[in-house]
């Protein structure tokens, strides 16, 4: 199995943030589902992580677990940034990509390398804080984007990758083992359904890190920040909150 870091948007020194950033797409998705949100940046180097299956990955065969996919990633990443580069990099994830990302950053630590500057996790609960498992309520929130936002020739198509990112969802169960040292930030839409019983699950991402921690909610529902017109307010969020977290070196 092979991924495919992609270059989304470039750095302007004269505006930018002065670091990177490494973008995960929810269960479903694709790099290419997240070039309104890299056009965005204000002028920072945005990264996408392509998997398996899909983009320009779509010639090999799908991963068999987040597990496997966060390790082949990690591996790419050290590869192409090195340690050094990857230790100012900010990781995103959306939804499912928030577990990639998350086991990415472990993965990395666990080589004995520096953490990534910061883990960003957008519309997931706390590993811990999910049944193994389940999952209805996140496929139907997903198919209704995607009913809404794909024309009806691509629908079968990201249908198809859906599910079987779904299937690699309810079978994480992230360990307890080697949690993170960088800061994390965890954001939700204020109408987002999994959150409906308040956000006890999203501050749980707490647990995983003995950096600092920061907990956002956000206008719109799952994955609202990549509707367009918000992806501004995003990075806004974002470079707000990694600069309190002394993110910026």
């Amino acid at each position: 199995m092979n991924t495919a870091l992609i270059r989304m948007s470039t750095m302007d020194t004269e505006v930018g943030f002065g670091y990177e950033y490494l973008c995960f797409p929810p269960a479903g998705g694709t790099v290419l589902g997240l070039r309104g949100l890299a056009r965005a940046s204000s002028g920072s180097e945005v990264w996408g992580a392509e998997y398996p299956g899909r983009g320009e990955c779509l010639a090999l065969p799908p991963a068999g677990s987040i597990e496997e996919l966060a390790e082949e990633i990690a591996g790419e990443a050290l590869d192409r940034f090195g340690a050094d580069g990857l230790s100012r990099i900010v990781l995103i994830g959306f939804s499912m990509g928030a577990f990639v990302a998350f086991e990415v950053a472990r993965r990395v630590c666990l080589r004995g390398h520096p953490a990534p500057a910061a883990l960003v996790v957008v519309g997931v609960c706390a590993p811990h804080r999910r049944a193994r498992g389940s999952g209805a309520s996140e496929v139907e929130r997903l198919i209704e984007r995607i009913a809404l936002t794909r024309p009806a020739e691509y629908r079968d198509y990201v249908l198809d990758l859906l599910y079987t990112d779904l299937r690699l969802t309810r079978a994480y169960a992230a360990t307890a083992d080697a949690p993170l040292t960088c800061p994390i930030l965890a954001v939700r839409g204020e109408d987002d359904l999994a959150f409906a019983g308040g956000d006890d699950a999203l501050r749980a991402w707490r647990a995983w890190t003995s950096g600092r921690f920061e907990c956002r909610v956000v206008p719109g529902g799952h994955l609202g920040v990549l509707t367009p017109g918000r992806e501004a307010g995003f990075w806004t969020l974002v470079h707000e909150a990694t600069a309190r977290q002394g993110v910026m070196r």
